[in-house]
C-alpha cells in the first residue's frame, strides 16, 4: 500500500457523519406490505456463494440490505462476510446482534476505516470456502433472485465479472426503474428477469456497489488494490486486470438490484472529494499508462 498524504490519514481514520445532514440524508424505501413467500427453489443450489459486505456507519441502510439478502435471496447456499472499517457504537451492537442470531453471517471489525479495497481484501479471504464471490454495498437491496442469477453468469467460463442493472450508478449499468417500496422493488426485479432473460453485454467497468466472479478469477486477478485511497477507481482497476485475463466484464439485464448510491462518499465535503477522485485518477493512469475514460450512461 503507497503511504497516506497527511491530509488524508485523518480523513480515512475519522472521517464520520454529519449529524445535521443525517436525518435529510436517509431516503429509506418503504416496506411496502408483507413480501410473499419465497418459491422453493428446484433442487439444492450449488455452488456456494460467499458475500462481502463493507460497512461504514449507514446503519438503516445497512439494516434494510442484510435482511433483503438474509430474509428475501431465495438462493439459499451462501454465506455474508460483513467487515466493519470503524462504525458508531449502534452499528457495531446491531452487527454483533445479527451474527449471534444468523449462522450464515460473520462479522470482523476493524475499528478504524482500512478503506473500500482493504475491507474488502479482509472478507474475500475469509470466504475460501465458496466458488463464487459477489461484493455489495451496504446500501443495497436485492430482490429474492438476484444471487443465483448472478451465480449462473459468474461461473461461465469466458465470463470474468459479472454485475446486475440498477436505478442508481454512473454508467450503462442504470437503466430507468419506477418503484415506491420494497414490495414495488421486487416486483419491478421480477419483471426485468422474465422480459430480459440472458441478456448481456460487456461493459468497460462495473461499479462494485454488486459484483460477481468466480474464485478462480479472484486467483488470478489477485486482491484489489490498497493504493486507492479511501475508495474510488478499483472497480476500473480490477475490471481492467479481469480483462488481461481475457475474460470478459458484462452487465446482466436480468438481474436488477437496488441502489441508494453515494450513502459513505456524501460523509465527505465536496472540496474532498474532488481531491481524493483526482489523487485516485493519478494513481490509475500511472498504474495502466492511459488516460481513464470517463463513464457513460447508456442511451
Amino acid at each position: 500500500m503507497r503511504p497516506l498524504p497527511l491530509r488524508f490519514v485523518s480523513l480515512i481514520r475519522f472521517l464520520r457523519p454529519r449529524p445535521a445532514a443525517e436525518g435529510s440524508r436517509l431516503r429509506l424505501l418503504p416496506k411496502g406490505g408483507s413480501p410473499p413467500p419465497l418459491p422453493p427453489l428446484p433442487g439444492s443450489p450449488s455452488p456456494r456463494v460467499g458475500i462481502v459486505i463493507v460497512s461504514f456507519f449507514g446503519l438503516p441502510y445497512l439494516r434494510q440490505c442484510l435482511e433483503s439478502v438474509l430474509q428475501r435471496t431465495r438462493w439459499t447456499n451462501f454465506r455474508v462476510v460483513v467487515v466493519d472499517n470503524g462504525s458508531d457504537a449502534a452499528t457495531i451492537a446491531f452487527l454483533r446482534s445479527e451474527a449471534v442470531r444468523e449462522p450464515r453471517l460473520q462479522v470482523v471489525e476493524n475499528g478504524t476505516n482500512l478503506g473500500f479495497a482493504g475491507a474488502n481484501n479482509i472478507g474475500l479471504r475469509l470466504l475460501d470456502d465458496c466458488e463464487v464471490l459477489v461484493l455489495l454495498n451496504n446500501d443495497t437491496v436485492v430482490p429474492p433472485g438476484w444471487l443465483g442469477g448472478l451465480a449462473r453468469y459468474a461461473l461461465m467460463p469466458e465470463i470474468g465479472l459479472v454485475g446486475p442493472v440498477t436505478n442508481w450508478t454512473g454508467n450503462e449499468a442504470r437503466i430507468r426503474a419506477r418503484y415506491k417500496s420494497v414490495a414495488e422493488m421486487e416486483a419491478f426485479a421480477a419483471e426485468q428477469a422474465a422480459t430480459h432473460a440472458g441478456r448481456l453485454f460487456d461493459i468497460p467497468v462495473l461499479a462494485m456497489y454488486c459484483v460477481a466472479f468466480r474464485r478462480e478469477v479472484y486467483r488470478r486477478a489477485g486482491a484489489l488494490d490498497e493504493g486507492y485511497l479511501v475508495g474510488m477507481f478499483e472497480d476500473q482497476d480490477y475490471a481492467d486486470a479481469v480483462r488481461l485475463l481475457g475474460l470478459r466484464v458484462v452487465c446482466c439485464e436480468e438481474v436488477f438490484v437496488h441502489h441508494y448510491g453515494m450513502a459513505s462518499f456524501s460523509m465527505l465535503n465536496p472540496d474532498d472529494y474532488r481531491r481524493l477522485f483526482e489523487m485516485n485518477r493519478k494513481y490509475y493512469e500511472n498504474k495502466w499508462g492511459h488516460a481513464w475514460v470517463p463513464h457513460r450512461q447508456r442511451s
